[in-house]
């Protein structure tokens, strides 16, 4: 083993070769940490896990029809990359290969398939998209960080990256998911909105726009920092929490047009490749999603009031399709489990309210009004902890809460567990996150 005396100097030599203040070293010191520390969890749970369940661990021709997860010729490389590719993975990989000629395709947003297939001629692009989405998540946790740390502080800073790294759908940050490029870009459009670099703010909220559908949201939050603040180009002292709006418009604020513009190019793309410019959210049909404002919350209660009535003796419900569904007891504990989480997405969103500034608050509520209003008819609730992720202003309140009662260590203690439950159940190919 390394003598500690030496690992200092390592990093030391590594600080030294790169050009940081004390705050932004600290900041890549700290999202270094939580991520290859989270990483290891994710990797180690689902590896046991794909041991252990042996043929269960391959896909089907349904979940997975060109064996993207699968490319080498070997067990044992198929195996370590087992943690980073499954369930949507095989549609980011088949858009990487062949684009939208299916166009159930087109639920999946472009740009990270496009960096995918990019990196992929190169090599692999398994491999590819998995450092792709590593590099985001380090990036991503970078920048969460630096904009925590600008009004909350170093500590509280440090608290909110490792809460995201070890969240438990946080496995699909070193996943071909989405969710680690989308981070990077939602985080660092808002950072730059912090910061008053309003060009910045407005290309990079583009970029996310084209990278997953809540992308367009970001246009709430950045006219809320706009008119409301906190700004650092129009600063005030201390942090308002007021909703009046308090600066002027200036010519500047054209920047955040360029938001749903990114949307609207991945529109006009669809239009000209398949016809149908709405290709992204009629492709919803696919998964069984309707839209119907709000419906989530009364469907989510619903499923889990069935869910609880069926884990009781003598009681049951019928099946849906998932393989995982096959068992109604999995079914109930799923919905139970899908509603708890909407319960601690309210509850932060509410402590958010009473923490954050304005824009946090906007953002935290206009991203749970989207997958709460496009419910699936079998699980209303579906993928809600993949949405919870990226939004990170429920993740500084968390941070807050937690550090104010000294309980940090059980929430990540906690949170370390479901990660390996899920990345278990993921690698598996039992339940997507």
């Amino acid at each position: 083993m390394r003598p500690v005396t030496e690992s200092y100097s390592y990093a030391e030599r590594v600080r030294a070769a790169l050009p940081l203040e004390d705050a932004q070293w600290i900041g890549l010191r700290d999202a270094w940490s939580a991520l290859w520390r989270s990483r290891l969890l994710v990797w180690a749970a689902g590896l046991v896990a794909l041991y252990a369940a042996g043929m269960a661990g391959e896909p089907s021709s349904r979940l997975d029809p060109f064996w993207f997860t699968t490319p080498f010729d070997d067990t044992l490389g198929n195996a370590l990359v087992a943690p980073g590719a499954r369930w949507d993975s095989a549609w980011f990989l088949e858009i990487a290969q062949f684009g939208y000629a299916d166009t159930s395709r087109a639920a999946f947003f472009p740009l990270y398939p496009a960096l995918v297939s990019l990196g992929g001629s190169l090599g692999s692009p398994l491999v590819a998209g998995v450092l792709i989405s590593s590099a985001c998540s380090l990036g991503a946790l970078y920048l969460l960080h630096r904009l925590v740390a600008v009004d909350f502080g170093l500590e509280d800073a440090r608290a909110t990256v490792l809460i995201v790294a070890f969240f438990p759908s946080a496995l699909v940050l070193s996943a071909v998911y989405s969710e680690a490029l989308f981070l990077l870009l939602s985080i660092g459009s808002l950072y730059a909105a912090r910061l008053g670099r309003w060009p910045v703010a407005g290309v990079v909220g583009g970029l996310a726009a084209a990278t997953r559908s809540t992308g367009a949201l970001l246009i709430v939050p950045l006219l809320v920092f706009y008119l409301c603040g906190p700004r650092a180009d129009r600063p005030r002292h201390g942090l308002d929490h007021g909703w009046r709006p308090r600066h002027r418009v200036a010519p500047d604020v054209v920047w955040i047009a360029l938001v749903p513009a990114g949307l609207a190019v991945y529109a006009l793309y669809l239009a000209l490749t398949t016809g149908d410019p709405g290709g992204a959210f009629s492709a919803q049909a696919e998964w069984e999603r309707i839209f119907a404002p709000l419906s989530g919350i009364a469907l989510g209660l619903w499923s889990a009031v069935k869910g609880v009535l069926e884990l009781l003796p003598g009681i049951g419900v019928a099946p849906s399709w998932f393989p995982a569904d096959q068992v109604p007891a999995l079914v109930a504990a799923r919905d139970v489990i899908l509603f708890g989480f909407l319960v601690v997405a309210v509850w932060l969103t509410v402590e958010a309210s009473r923490r954050l500034p304005p824009p946090y608050v906007a953002y935290a509520i206009t991203g749970l009004m989207l997958p709460l209003s496009v419910p699936a008819l079998d699980e209303p609730l579906k993928s809600l902890p993949r949405f919870m992720l990226v939004l990170f202003p429920l993740w500084i309140a968390l941070a807050l809460w937690a550090r104010e009662r000294g309980r940090l260590r059980g929430v990540l203690v906690g949170m370390g567990a479901l990660l390996a439950i899920s990345s278990a159940l993921f690698t598996t190919w039992v339940y997507p996150p």
